[in-house]
């Protein structure tokens, strides 16, 4: 996955800090949420490893749907 960005330097000359698009940022803080998970939320998480672990591709979005939804495609 690739998102659009600009790199700051320190005076080292090496990389400080990304500059990224207001609703890439918003849309980051959305999907991270909260750093203390909710029951819910770690449900959901067993829920889609089971899915995987079973082959259940049908529980996920595709790649293209997600970029889309984020504003990188």
């Amino acid at each position: 996955m690739s998102i659009s960005h600009r790199t700051l330097l320190g005076e080292d000359g090496k990389p400080e800090a990304a500059l990224i698009p207001w609703n890439v940022f918003v849309e980051l803080q959305e999907l991270l949420g909260d750093e203390n998970p909710t029951a819910e939320e770690i449900e959901a998480v067993r829920e889609a490893e089971a899915d995987l672990l079973n082959g259940n591709t049908e529980a996920f979005s595709p790649l293209a749907d997600v970029k889309a939804r984020l504003g990188l495609s």
